[in-house]
């Protein structure tokens, strides 16, 4: 590896800069942290099923086609506080010669962040309704060390090799600020436009330690996140006085940044490439049914472009990337999702709320087995080792709620809970 180091650390002296690609395999980028539960307290404690309902200010990022049902302007807010369960490599040892990484061991950590999840204006016309708001798509902190890990070949009588220890400081988030419209082209149908300015702020490192000495050996470091426009397309269909759908697609663009490598054995020498996040478009269709005046049910299919996120994964160290890094590659995924809100009637109106949903796998983990170790570079697959099989997969959510609805206030508490996080959410929604 330390050869490997000098090598890339060569390429990028004779100009490796200014290429866009994606995401690197870096120790950071191994849980993604993206949440698409559409905003606000009330869709949270109904599991975030919400597209086809789209009744309050919130469905500006939601479906902005249900701007159209609000008859007085509306302010809502959201605070949120989210627990990510943080997982990581953390020693043992992996085999090579059909690989086996039952020998390896894993720490993990509760990392949690507080904010104000998500704000949003709507003033409503006779047949237009107008918004704007801010979304927090991504906020992520997180601090942790590995010890790295032992690679033998064969049945461990081979050359011993070692995927360095490192330590992760990583904080980075995505911001989406936008303004939309709701247009009624009918008494039953209505369609909605988002145009969203999304913002990255990504301040990363990554040190990688000698197996040896303990001596630092590389810092790879992700800075300077900027901005893009995407947008949001939104429709409403009234079907009966009891059932209505709604249809949702959001494109988001590819936030910039950069990734650079240095290392104390290279003093002012550095890689600097220009790579991205691709956060991933959204196809979503819900139903919402009442039942009675008192239930509400709804039920939300959303298609994740996850594979936009891996597209052209790019590594510092690594120039036969098609090869190496095709195991990392990310499939696209489906939630689906399922609530129910019922209310009492009484002279201040209160709601109960459940919900369940499934969160389909979104890690970095190497699939398959990696090309056999070969002694004479001394080079395992480190990344079938960072990247292997210790994480937590797809994840069912369960979700409570509850909420209260005054003259001109309506306030909101949702809780989402799952192995990997744990959501709890307080919204409000001022009618004037």
């Amino acid at each position: 590896m330390n050869k490997l180091l000098a090598t890339a650390v060569a390429i990028g002296l004779v100009g490796m800069t200014g290429n866009a690609w994606a995401i690197t395999d870096n120790e950071a980028n191994a849980s993604l942290p993206f949440s698409f539960s559409n905003p606000g307290a009330r869709a949270l404690g109904m599991g975030g099923a919400f597209l086809g309902l789209a009744d309050d200010a919130s469905a500006a990022y939601a479906n902005p086609a249900g701007l159209t049902q609000l008859v007085s302007p509306e302010v809502s807010a959201e605070l949120r506080s989210v627990s990510t369960n943080t997982r990581w490599l953390d020693g043992g040892t992996a085999q090579y010669n059909g690989f086996n990484s039952s020998g390896l061991n894993y720490s993990s950590q509760d990392d949690r962040t507080n904010s104000l999840r998500s704000f949003s204006f709507v003033y409503p016309g006779e047949r237009m309704s107008f918004a704007i708001y801010r979304y927090e798509v991504i906020n992520y902190d997180s601090d942790f060390q590995s010890a790295g890990a032992v690679t033998v070949t064969g049945d461990g009588s081979g050359y011993t090799g070692n995927v360095f220890a490192y330590d992760v400081n990583t904080s980075f988030g995505v911001d989406s600020y936008g303004v939309a419209m709701g247009f009624k082209a009918s008494d039953r149908l209505s369609f909605g436009l988002g145009i969203n300015y999304y913002l990255l702020d990504i301040r990363t490192t990554t040190d990688r330690f000698s197996p040896q000495d303990g001596s630092q050996l590389s810092r790879e470091a992700n800075l300077d996140g900027d901005g893009k426009v995407g947008f949001t397309l939104g429709a409403r269909l009234v079907l009966t006085d009891w059932l209505s759908g709604g249809l949702s697609y959001r494109h988001a663009p590819s936030l910039d940044y950069d990734a650079v490598l240095s290392s104390p054995n290279f003093p002012g020498e550095s890689i600097k490439l220009g790579t991205s996040l691709n956060v991933p478009d959204v196809f979503g269709i819900g139903l919402s049914v009442r039942p009675s005046d008192a239930w509400v049910i709804n039920l939300d299919v959303s298609r994740v472009a996850y594979s936009q996120v891996t597209d052209n994964l790019v590594s510092l160290f690594d120039s036969d990337q098609a090869s190496s890094l095709d195991p990392l590659k990310l499939d696209d995924g489906t939630e689906v999702r399922l609530g129910a809100e019922y209310t009492f009637a009484t002279a201040r109106p209160f709601s109960l709320r459940a919900g369940v949903w499934r969160d389909p796998a979104h890690e970095l983990v190497y699939r398959g087995n990696p090309p056999n170790f070969d002694p004479a570079t001394q080079n395992p697959e480190a990344n079938a080792v960072t990247f292997s099989s210790g994480r937590k997969g797809s994840q069912t959510h369960y979700a409570i709620g509850a909420g209260m609805a005054f003259s001109k206030f309506q306030i909101d508490i949702g809780a989402d809970f799952s192995d990997t996080s744990d959501t709890v959410s307080a919204s409000g929604v001022l009618r004037f």
